[in-house]
């Protein structure tokens, strides 16, 4: 995700940048987030052992939001007790990923997996469209 319009969004609403660390923790809390909505709207269809596999990874998100909750400038913006909206929590990871690692590396998640996806087929990240028949 092309972190300008994050930057825009964190702007808009007043937010400070995250520094890794937090991004981290923050990415975490909003995996959390889309267990917990997932579990939630698709439940009926999960197996036990889903569900109990999402009932912990929206506990553990719970934790990392309760440690990164005690930075000063922290704003917590979804009470988890409305409507759940898997798409939306789905792009708040998106979100706190490409913060995370453009904190951390200074890339976006899109230009790490292009890396990846070259190392791995043996190609220059410049051919990789060209590799893969992409336009």
């Amino acid at each position: 995700m092309d972190t300008k319009w994050i930057k825009a969004y964190y702007n808009a609403r007043g937010l400070q940048w995250a520094d890794q660390k937090s991004a981290l923790l923050f990415f975490l809390s909003e995996v959390g987030e889309l267990a917990e909505a997932y579990a939630e709207v698709e439940g009926v269809s999960l197996s036990g052992e889903e569900t109990d596999l999402l009932a912990r990874f929206a506990e553990l998100g719970l934790e990392a939001d309760e440690i990164v909750s005690r930075k000063p400038g922290w704003i917590r913006n979804n009470d988890r007790l409305r409507k759940q909206n898997i798409a939306h929590e789905a792009a708040d990871c998106n979100m706190m990923l490409s913060v995370f690692l453009e904190s951390y590396a200074n890339i976006s998640p899109d230009d790490a997996l292009r890396e990846k996806m070259a190392l791995k087929l043996g190609c220059h990240i410049d051919e990789l469209d060209v590799f893969l028949d992409v336009e």
